[in-house]
């Protein structure tokens, strides 16, 4: 597949995607088993899941990062004595950082993140790795929450796909796109 810095005279394809959920869906199995089957299909896939814990004693929840690489896990938000509370934690939060830096290096066929919360909407966080990523012509698959889908929007300039939040749209669109095909129009929908 060519890349943004591929000089072969091929066409360059600098594709990404976001997967958009409902913040209420319980269900978000959808993105790890997309990365499941791409392994199987040893397909070179890097980038962090995000994993919610449930401490059966208190009830407290816990989100790790999980690199996909590694299987190393980082706990991002530690558990608050209110829900209203932010219990991210920085320097994790860098550590995550960090395995998108490893991953832009070492040019999977693709990047999955899925982390786009309140600190990448407002410019923080994860979001110039993610930038570095797109920029770098890596293709790149996003899970980003209904509500923020205009602020996505207008981070990355109008360009991408945007995908149902199903195992099936992300495999079609990787699908068509490792088959070298174009896919950055804005209005396009797949799945």
């Amino acid at each position: 597949m060519a890349r943004a810095d591929d000089r072969s005279g091929e066409p360059m394809t600098t594709a990404f995607a976001a997967a958009v959920y409902t913040p209420k869906q319980a269900d978000k199995s959808a993105l790890p088993e997309f990365v499941r089957g791409l392994k199987a299909d040893r397909v070179s896939v890097a980038g962090i899941l995000q994993e919610s814990r449930l401490d059966p004693r208190d009830g407290t929840r816990t989100i790790e990062s999980v690199d996909i690489t590694t299987g190393h896990r980082i706990p991002i938000k530690r558990p608050m004595p209110t829900e209203g509370e932010c219990g991210l934690d920085v320097a994790n939060l860098a550590e995550t950082s960090a395995v998108l830096r490893d991953a832009a290096r070492a040019r999977p066929d693709l990047v999955v993140i899925e982390k786009f919360g309140d600190q990448e909407q407002n410019g923080e966080g994860l979001l110039d790795e993610i930038m570095q990523i797109i920029a770098a012509g890596i293709p790149l698959l996003i899970a980003v929450p209904e509500p923020a889908i205009g602020i996505w929007r207008r981070q990355c300039g109008g360009l991408g796909v945007t995908l149902p939040f199903t195992e099936d749209a992300m495999r079609n669109w990787w699908q068509e796109l490792s088959k070298g095909h174009e896919l950055d129009d804005t209005d396009r929908q797949v799945g």
